[in-house]
């Protein structure tokens, strides 16, 4: 009975080990990230870009980013996946552009779109994957020197999200 007992303790110590939190950022300059424990995330600031907003044959949303005069700022969370989950690949996405020289922005809900802000998620969920416009959320820029401040908070009401905060500065 002592062995049976000191075998449940000895198991419960040993699964009781605390979770990291590894993220993999695609700038080394980055000062912080919020990233969720179950995934990876990376931040990217994409000089002398413009992000356009196409359409496919079916009606669906979806972004480019092509050359242009402007930052287009990328979020990415990707979730970290079992290998026995085939199909079980799960991302999410924040797109928007700012002008170069922009200062400052604060924007609020249906003002989001003046940035063309999207979400994506990418999965095998039939029915509840693809890209969609934020317009229900804050935004809260900063772009000083060519350090980037950037604090969100946003909902998507159409697929349900991990990804609801984001705070994050970098050098770019």
């Amino acid at each position: 009975m002592k062995l049976i007992y000191l075998f449940f303790i000895s198991f419960l110590l040993i699964g009781c080990n605390t979770a990291s939190n590894t993220t993999k950022n695609k700038s080394s300059d980055m000062q912080n990230i919020n990233c969720p424990d179950s995934g990876d995330c990376s931040f990217e600031v994409l000089k002398n870009s413009k992000l356009l907003i196409k359409t496919d044959d079916f009606g669906k949303i979806y972004p480019e980013v092509v050359q242009g005069d402007k930052l287009v700022v990328k979020y990415e969370f990707k979730k970290r996946n079992k290998k026995e989950n085939v199909d079980g690949n799960y991302s999410e996405f924040v797109y928007f552009e700012m002008d170069n020289h922009e200062k400052q922005v604060v924007l609020k809900d249906q003002e989001l779109q003046n940035v063309k802000m999207l979400f994506g998620r990418i999965c095998f969920c039939r029915g509840a994957m693809g890209y969609f416009k934020v317009t229900q959320g804050e935004l809260y820029l900063s772009n000083h020197n060519r350090n980037l401040r950037l604090k969100l908070t946003f909902k998507m009401n159409k697929v349900p999200q991990i990804i609801t905060y984001i705070a994050e500065n970098i050098k770019y």
